[in-house]
């Protein structure tokens, strides 16, 4: 009889680590967003009309949803809305930061009109006249000669990307523009990271 509230206390114990252990799984959020001068996402250009129309849309202040701490301008509440309803289906992957610097272990911004969007199942470029709007990630790069180094080996440069943005580079500083889009400062891997 002695055993039964020790048993209880365990399970307690138990519910409630388990608990908190969900909601810190739960709770994992993004690193800074990369923002423009501005303090706008992606330079203002739509997220969403990149995976509806495969083309970099500059969207409006009137059609604004805030993200990760800031705003997401895009070019129809139609979008906005979309945009509100499943916002990771559409941000872009790594907070918006260069994908192929980061598989360079660097934290650049980049050029919103250098996108590439890869089938989530696949690891590849989607097929654009098969593909649902929101089913692929949106990965952006530093210009479109960096973007088509991006699309020559999209699974390598994912994986590369991946390990530094998980291991240690996400939740450094955001890049930010000095002057304007082509003026960058990179960010740098710490040598506390390890090599993936």
């Amino acid at each position: 009889m002695r055993l039964k509230p020790a048993f209880a206390a365990l399970a307690l114990c138990l519910t409630l680590a388990s608990g908190l252990s969900a909601t810190f799984a739960g709770a994992a959020h993004a690193g800074p967003q990369f923002v423009d001068k501005a303090g706008v996402a992606n330079f203002g250009y739509d997220v969403v009309a990149y995976h509806t129309s495969f083309s970099a849309i500059k969207g409006k202040a009137e059609f604004s949803a805030t993200h990760n701490g800031v705003p997401f301008w895009f070019a129809s509440a139609a979008n906005r809305d979309a945009f509100t309803r499943n916002p990771t289906a559409f941000a872009p992957a790594y907070d918006g930061h260069c994908a192929y610097a980061l598989s360079n272990d660097k934290k650049l911004t980049v050029d919103p009109e250098a996108f590439s969007i890869v089938d989530k199942k696949t690891g590849k470029l989607v097929d654009r006249a098969a593909y649902t709007p929101g089913t692929g990630t949106l990965y952006l790069n530093y210009s479109p000669s960096v973007n088509g180094q991006f699309n020559k080996d999209v699974a390598g440069t994912i994986s590369r990307a991946d390990f530094a943005w998980k291991d240690c580079l996400e939740k450094r500083p955001a890049a930010k523009p000095n002057k304007g889009l082509s003026d960058l400062i990179p960010g740098s891997r710490p040598k506390d990271c390890p090599k993936g």
